[in-house]
């Protein structure tokens, strides 16, 4: 994944009617570019094949490209094009248009149905600006409630729809189609999949150094995902080593964060926060974005840290290591799946023991998983959301589940509880069975994506272009081709890093704890405790009846306490409390519903 720019995509099915904004992109008639996004074209026996790439890559792959998409080979194309480190490929036959981002989802594809055709746009703020869309508060709610995973194909705006990553949108004069562009998976043991992982992360941290001149900023919060980026980065140029930390913070990943930068002989910049950069701050001038993200709850704290390396022409993080480098306990219910019990038993009673968790009640949801399957798990939570009380949805579960249930369940109305239940419903008619690690991969993946391309904007305010290596497509099949199973282990963290990068050393990749925020972000829920209440209470989730304003500010004042189990609900509830506050308020500006532009070109 290349450096970040400002820009957009836009276009039509063909023959339809097109957009009038945007410059028109030579050689692909219909698609038109924002100011600054770089496109790189190749054409040959009738074929156009855009890439929003390095032009010395594409040009290296142009006759791959041309010979994928003279055949219609369009996952072919879509790997190729990852090859070459691109955001998105836009590829035209004929009287077909293929449109296709990364595997993430960090470059999504949005598109609607009109009355003129089908048409699609990078940017999901400018599409529903062009339509009229409205919000869609029951998705939302759904969202917060059992999580985004469920819903891979809907947005929160009616009637626009997101093409899900690691699949690309085939449009023709008839109609559409998504594409699997996924390729090969799970196939590999770990012993034989590491040594190309190694390679392709290595190739995902040097190319963004050269195009950023040999000097880059980077996380290095003591972590071993951004302490691995920063170590190999360090072989190619200048690091400037950023971290934040305060009282609330772990103190140990501030000592590990020292010692990788001593390792790699830099200083490591700290930014001291105070109780000014607490969480659940904002302010009126911050920037939009075009989606509810966590860090527009955070601003101060990322000014305070990133100011070293603001204006740097790259900035390095360790974003999706979790999900490429490890597997979920979702595996537990895999190797049931796949008839592994006995070593599905003992992983469980390990993994729970470890915890201080039943291993007995654990060993029986793992098994109800795997019996019921997704869709059975769908309309077992949708029939529990309709039947019980509040009460019921206090404590979630601390193991993985197909549909997890929030304690923002427990404060929605009744209509409220119907409209999730229903969406899960819906879903579940239209579910396809996979192996649950598999499905839990894709879905971890597909949330760190959007989080990471909502949080641009943001980005953009406080000065740095982020680089995220671990979402490059290359590490990510490189990651994926390797069978989950053996990415997981209960005795050890990321097992897939230290095979797959031997220099790393060993107290890094052996480290086995893992800092949490947790107490940062209640110091901050409390100390802004009204702000907050008033905040929720005056949200369109409980004006238009689907959130009960005395649950909700009731669990956010019991945090600290008994109720801390509900922290990161609140933390969701006012992400979207206040993104509707912002678009509404930004919803007559040009460029759009949720405000500015940005994509990663």
């Amino acid at each position: 994944m290349g450096l970040m720019q400002e820009g957009w995509l836009t276009g039509a099915s063909p023959g339809g009617a097109g957009w009038g904004a945007g410059r028109l992109l030579d050689g692909m008639p219909g698609v038109r570019t924002g100011p600054r996004c770089r496109t790189s074209l190749v054409t040959g026996g009738g074929v156009r094949v855009a890439v929003t790439a390095d032009p010395g890559a594409v040009g290296r792959l142009h006759g791959e490209m041309l010979t994928a998409a003279g055949a219609g080979r369009w996952a072919e194309l879509a790997g190729v094009a990852g090859r070459a480190g691109g955001g998105w490929v836009v590829a035209g036959r004929g009287e077909e248009l293929f449109v296709c981002g990364d595997l993430s989802g960090a470059h999504p594809v949005f598109y609607t149905r009109t009355a003129g055709g089908v048409i699609w746009s990078t940017s999901i703020g400018r599409l529903a600006g062009e339509v009229g869309a409205a919000v869609d508060l029951g998705m939302m709610a759904a969202q917060m409630a059992v999580g985004p995973e469920h819903w891979p194909g809907r947005t929160l705006y009616e009637g626009i729809r997101a093409v899900p990553g690691g699949y690309g949108l085939l449009l023709t004069a008839g109609g559409l189609e998504l594409v699997d562009v996924r390729g090969p998976q799970g196939h590999l043991s770990l012993a034989e999949g590491a040594p190309g992982f190694g390679r392709a992360l290595r190739t995902a941290v040097r190319e963004p150094m050269g195009a950023a001149g040999g000097r880059a900023g980077a996380d290095v919060s003591g972590g071993l995902d951004s302490s691995a980026v920063a170590i190999l980065a360090a072989g190619h140029g200048e690091i400037r080593a950023v971290t934040y930390h305060d009282l609330y913070c772990s103190s140990e990943d501030l000592d590990y964060a020292r010692r990788v930068a001593g390792h790699i002989s830099i200083p490591l910049h700290a930014g001291e926060g105070g109780e000014a950069e607490l969480p659940f701050a904002w302010s009126p001038g911050q920037p939009g974005t075009e989606r509810p993200v966590a860090m527009s709850l955070v601003m101060g704290q990322q000014r305070r840290y990133l100011g070293p390396v603001a204006r740097w022409l790259a900035h390095l993080t360790g974003h999706g290591g979790d999900v490429v480098l490890d597997s979920c306990s979702a595996g537990f219910t895999a190797l049931v799946q796949t008839g592994r019990r006995r070593e599905a038993r003992r992983e469980v009673t390990m993994w729970a023991r470890s915890r201080n968790r039943s291993p007995g009640q654990a060993w029986r949801a793992v098994t109800r998983a795997a019996d019921l399957g997704h869709a059975g798990s769908l309309r077992e939570a949708a029939a529990a959301i309709r039947r019980s009380g509040p009460e019921a949805f206090a404590v979630p579960a601390p193991w993985w589940q197909w549909c997890r249930t929030a304690p923002f369940t427990g404060w929605l109305t009744p209509a409220g509880r119907e409209r999730v239940a229903g969406l899960l419903d819906d879903t579940a008619s239209g579910v396809v069975e996979e192996r649950a690690d598999v499905a839990a991969q894709w879905d971890a993946l597909r949330m760190v994506g959007a989080d990471c391309r909502d949080t641009l904007p943001l980005a953009t305010d406080w000065g740095i272009r982020p680089v995220h290596p671990y979402l490059d497509d290359r590490v990510v099949r490189a990651a994926f081709a390797i069978d989950p199973l053996e990415r997981r282990s209960v005795t050890s963290l990321k097992p897939l890093l230290a095979a797959a990068v031997p220099k790393l050393p060993g107290w890094l990749t052996g480290r086995m704890s893992k800092g949490s925020f947790s107490r940062q972000l209640i110091a901050g829920a409390r100390r802004r405790e009204r702000e907050l209440a008033a905040l929720i209470s005056t949200s369109p989730f409980v004006t238009g009846g689907l959130v009960d304003a005395d649950r909700a500010v009731a669990a956010l004042a019991g945090l600290g306490g008994h109720q801390s189990r509900s922290l990161f609900s609140v933390q969701r509830l006012a992400m979207a409390c206040l993104w509707l506050a912002t678009s509404e308020s930004a919803g007559d500006r040009e460029d759009g519903v949720g405000g500015r532009e940005v994509v990663a070109c």
